[in-house]
């Protein structure tokens, strides 16, 4: 059945040349994914050398308990036999399975190797995982690549191992999740759904996104009820595809993360990446054209010399530089855009974008956003339909870089 709720489930695999497994970025993936809240089972693989550099140990951890097992017979220095103990695979089994049947939203297994071509190993809990609908990822070396492919009957996506690939296999479509799942404590004290923006305050700040367009499917009176509740089970509408409880989820994300004490540079979201020759802008932003000349822009009401929505297929691939309206968070185009864009430098800009680190990992370079000042005038701002220029006298400007595009 299908679930618009959820990503797909994919299957990736950690291309590898000898002498070179990605045992220690796959473990440091899981355990990242772990921290930020999703559940990751399976196993993953230590191999431990001795001075000599021959193998003394290989070991998996159980990644749902942290439990250990050793996976390699004692032989002997002369043995010429497969140094693999089947017992030892045969026990790691148990919590592969058991972290399938809770449909977790990773599965990580070692490695696909001669074992696994044949029919042993944990081939059969990867075909489970396939067959179940669990995300996958595994390694593969690069001499079996072609049996990898075989095995999963072409559905698996060839990685290159470093941490960046990973985060795009794993997709932007999952940093909705990612960043409900950083929301923690406080409740809702206000909340404001106005004509051109909603507003959520929380104990700690104050959070905006873009009310959906009137007359828009899905836009309707809202019968309320949401102060008062807490900030993380607002913030749960973004997950879902009503569009009022959608923009009210992502005003609560954001008044998790734009908090009043934030420590951020002062600049204009238009400058936050400087100017290139292959600009790309999504969103007609005000004064667009005085400060960015020779940027494309794609909006979906584009007026002349703009591109319109369907553009972005064209232009996005071709970019070095794009500048994303933090609307699209809310509308769900994000993740779509990101996929286009995955070989240019990318900031999200706008009052409705959340100023959270999250979202580096999935390949923003900046974030451009607001920190509300005057919380009490910026709801009757909201309330009164105000629009972006009239909230950032009430706020001030906050930019995040990704460390490595720090200037």
């Amino acid at each position: 059945m299908l679930d618009p709720l959820h990503p797909a489930p994919s299957v990736g695999a950690i291309v590898y040349s000898p002498g070179r497994q990605p045992e220690a970025l796959q473990a440091a993936f899981a355990a990242e994914l772990q921290r930020r809240g999703f559940r990751v089972g399976g196993v993953v693989q230590t191999t431990r050398f001795g001075a000599d550099g021959r193998k003394t140990d290989m070991e998996l951890t159980d990644l749902g308990s942290g439990a250990r097992l050793s996976i390699r017979q004692k032989l002997g220095s002369g043995s010429r036999s497969c140094s693999l103990d089947p017992a030892g695979l045969a026990e790691a089994s148990a919590p592969v399975r058991r972290a399938i049947a809770q449909r977790v939203d990773l599965l990580c297994l070692n490695k696909f190797s001669k074992a696994e071509k044949s029919g042993d190993g944990l081939a059969a809990e990867m075909l489970a995982a396939m067959s179940d609908g669990v995300p996958l990822l595994t390694a593969v070396p690069a001499a079996m690549v072609e049996d990898w492919q075989a095995f999963t009957g072409g559905r698996g996506q060839i990685l290159p191992p470093d941490r960046a690939a990973l985060w795009r296999w794993w997709g932007a479509r999952n940093l909705y999740r990612d960043l409900v799942q950083g929301v923690s404590g406080g409740l809702a004290r206000r909340v404001v759904v106005g004509l051109n923006w909603t507003m959520v305050e929380g104990p700690d700040g104050v959070g905006l996104a873009q009310t959906p367009e009137r007359g828009t499917a899905g836009c309707r009176p809202v019968d309320g009820g949401w102060a008062g509740r807490p900030l993380a089970e607002l913030a749960g509408g973004i997950l879902g595809w009503d569009p009022v409880a959608a923009a009210v989820g992502m005003a609560a994300v954001n008044a998790h993360y734009n908090r009043f004490d934030l420590k951020a540079e002062d600049c204009n979201g238009l400058d936050v990446l400087g100017r290139s020759e292959r600009m790309v802008v999504v969103g007609a932003f005000p004064g667009l054209a005085e400060r960015l000349p020779g940027a494309a822009v794609i909006d979906c009401r584009p007026a002349a010399g703009q591109f319109p929505a369907q553009a972005a297929d064209w232009l996005l691939p071709q970019a070095d530089t794009v500048l994303i309206t933090a609307a699209t968070l809310v509308n769900r185009t994000l993740p779509h855009l990101m996929g286009l864009a995955d070989q240019a430098r990318v900031a999200l800009v706008g009052p409705g974008t959340p100023l959270s680190r999250r979202l580096f990992a999935y390949g923003v370079a900046a974030l451009s956003g607001l920190v509300v000042t005057d919380a009490d005038a910026v709801a009757r701002t909201v309330a009164e339909g105000g629009g972006a220029r009239d909230l950032k006298r009430l706020c001030r400007q906050a930019c995040l870089l990704r460390p490595e595009d720090d200037r």
